[in-house]
Formats: C-alpha cells, sequence, structure tokens
C-alpha cells in the first residue's frame, strides 16, 4: 500500500537523518516506523520482561494486585506530601 502524508520540514528533515545513519532510504525507515506501530501485539509482546518476573516471584495474581495497590497508595500519598496538600 502506498500513501501520502504531509510533514513539516523539521520532521523530514529529521526522518531522512535518521534514515540515513541506519543507511536506509526515507520511505523504507518510515514504513518501518508505521508497520512497527500499526501491527497488532500480543500480550506477551507487550508485557515483556514483567511478565517473566511476575512468573518467576511465584506470587498470585491476588498477591500483585495488592502490592500494587499498596504502591498506588504510597505514589499518591508522597505526591500530596510534595504538593503540601
Amino acid at each position: 500500500m502506498s500513501i501520502t502524508i504531509s510533514l513539516s520540514p523539521e520532521v523530514e528533515a529529521n526522518l531522512k537523518s535518521r534514515a540515513a545513519a541506519v543507511g536506509q532510504d526515507v520511505a523504507a525507515y518510515t514504513a518501518k516506523i508505521l508497520e512497527s506501530i500499526a501491527r497488532p501485539r500480543s500480550l506477551e509482546e507487550l508485557s515483556g520482561p514483567v511478565q517473566g518476573r511476575f512468573i518467576e516471584s511465584g506470587q498470585t495474581e491476588e498477591q500483585l494486585g495488592e502490592e500494587l495497590e499498596r504502591a498506588k497508595h504510597d505514589m499518591r500519598a508522597a505526591r500530596r506530601l510534595r504538593s503540601g496538600k
């Protein structure tokens, strides 16, 4: 499939520079970027090493949920302290 898009001169220059740095023409380089963004990804690809660390930890999903909930509350408390609220 071929498409035509309008880019600002700055973006065009950036793409040309990046394409040249990896030895590709700008069309091939841009197509590669768009394909990597647009293709569907599996949950495993998206979670990457996080999923592996979770499995290795031996935690249950419930334990992980509790840990994440505590971390969320801790972060919110710290944010409130920093903002003086």
